[in-house]
């Protein structure tokens, strides 16, 4: 796709997660009761909202469109063009009045991933990238940090949970130890960190593709890499690591074993 027409997806797709901003925080800091879906995950009247106004908002403009999204799943229309959806990514810091959780918005064209938003509206930071154009944040360029070393690196990780189940939870313990500081933020704010160079890597090993879709294009335009822990440039598996690329394979190995 040429990069013209990607920064038109871009400029409209940030217009939507603007205005999807503004109908999630009419709901943030408030008391909403939330329903729970068979995982026992929870979904608010925010989450629904913020996913019906843009999924309605890109089929008035791109009807022939196929989506994923969170809260309704696949519509398939056999299109070269995919939109994924996390309307409200981090929903139980939501409900607690917590600020790390954001909108995730990603097109896909032919299985690639070419554009990609992380809007962190309790924080006022959008960070965004199109394939070929870069990454920015409120409008500047960001790159990923050029830390090299374990021992000096910001290592964040997410869901504890499923880290504890996995055959590398000590090999993980290992990393933690060894790296030079380390903090359990998860979700999407726990990815724009590295994103932003705030950290070095970032191991997430509870993932669907809409939690990620954005992830990849902008970690990619800000220098770094996104893959499954098999190393796999996809946005379709359980477990990812998110890094600035200097360490990623090396720690990929190391939990491996």
């Amino acid at each position: 796709m040429k990069k013209k027409n990607i920064e038109k997806l871009l400029d409209f797709s940030l217009m939507l997660v603007d205005e999807c901003s503004k109908i999630s925080l009419k709901y943030y800091k408030k008391t909403i009761k939330p329903e729970y879906k068979k995982d026992n995950s929870p979904v608010t009247i925010a989450d629904k909202k913020c996913e019906a106004f843009l999924i309605s908002s890109i089929r008035k403009k791109y009807p022939e469109h196929s989506f994923l999204a969170e809260e309704s799943g696949l519509a398939d229309r056999d299109s070269d063009f995919k939109w994924i959806i996390d309307p409200i990514d981090g929903t139980k810091n939501f409900m607690r009045n917590f600020p790390f959780w954001g909108t995730l918005l990603a097109l896909e064209y032919q299985g690639e991933v070419v554009m990609g938003i992380i809007a962190l509206p309790a924080m006022k930071k959008v960070i965004y990238a199109g394939k070929g154009l870069g990454c920015f944040q409120n409008g500047k360029k960001i790159k990923v940090s050029k830390i090299s070393s374990l021992e000096k690196s910001y290592f964040i990780y997410g869901g504890i949970e499923f880290i504890t189940k996995q055959p590398y939870k000590e090999r993980f313990l290992q990393l933690v130890d060894r790296s030079y500081y380390d903090r359990g933020y998860g979700d999407c704010f726990g990815h724009s960190l590295v994103v932003e160079g705030k950290a070095e890597f970032m191991l997430d090993p509870h993932v669907s593709p809409y939690d990620v879709a954005p992830i990849k294009i902008c970690v990619e335009e800000a220098g770094g890499i996104m893959t499954d822990l098999n190393g796999e440039k996809t946005i379709y598996s359980r477990g990812v690591l998110t890094s600035n690329g200097f360490m990623h394979e090396e720690i990929l190995k190391f939990l491996k074993g």
